[in-house]
């Protein structure tokens, strides 16, 4: 993913990539694939209406956005809008992979959107040294280690499933199971059949 954003360039040199992607392995490998670029990640909810995705995508100035393919119609005309190239999150298949950037702490790498329950949603921007911080205290608060699995069912374009759940897990080797959707049936169902340490 890292190879084919970079398309060429030596780094991405934090120029925020927004992106569309249902939990699991193509959303992770794109995130961590903007990270390895040198860009800005800038998850995009799957909850929210085209006006919504397009005002997280102008307003980050997202110079690309990345997309799965079954998701890939929600983000089109944003892209043709404001100019910015659209990717396939299976674009990357292929790439070529030569040197990528070196990431320094002070580097930003995510945009996380605030709610907008008072006025329009902010853009609030951490770096990478933040993001470390966050989760080295987490995972010795909360005694993560690679034997933990956790079922993350929060929503991937907030602090608290990105960084708290998914990064953390990721952090510590452990296992983040990542069902395409919520549903409340089936979270009941594998909570039941055990094996899971962590939950939020």
């Amino acid at each position: 993913m890292a190879a084919a954003l970079l398309d060429g360039r030596p780094d991405l040199a934090e120029a925020c990539v927004a992106y569309l992607a249902p939990p699991g392995f193509a959303w992770v490998a794109t995130q961590w694939g903007i990270w390895r670029a040198g860009g800005i990640a800038v998850p995009l909810a799957l909850s929210h209406p085209e006006p919504e995705l397009e005002y997280a995508v102008a307003d980050s100035r997202a110079a690309a956005i990345v997309a799965h393919p079954d998701l890939a119609d929600r983000v089109a005309a944003i892209g043709r809008r404001l100019g910015g190239r659209l990717r396939a999150t299976d674009g990357a298949r292929g790439a070529s992979v030569g040197v990528l950037p070196a990431m320094s702490p002070e580097r930003a790498a995510q945009v996380f959107y605030t709610s907008g329950t008072t006025a329009k949603p902010k853009g609030v921007v951490l770096t990478h040294a933040n993001l470390a911080a966050q989760v080295t205290s987490l995972v010795e608060a909360w005694a993560w280690s690679s034997d933990d699995v956790i079922l993350n069912v929060l929503p991937l374009h907030h602090v608290h499933g990105v960084v708290n759940v998914v990064t953390c897990a990721l952090w510590s080797g452990a296992t983040c199971e990542l069902p395409p959707r919520f549903d409340a049936a089936q979270v009941w169902q594998r909570l039941m059949t055990g094996g899971i340490t962590l939950f939020m």
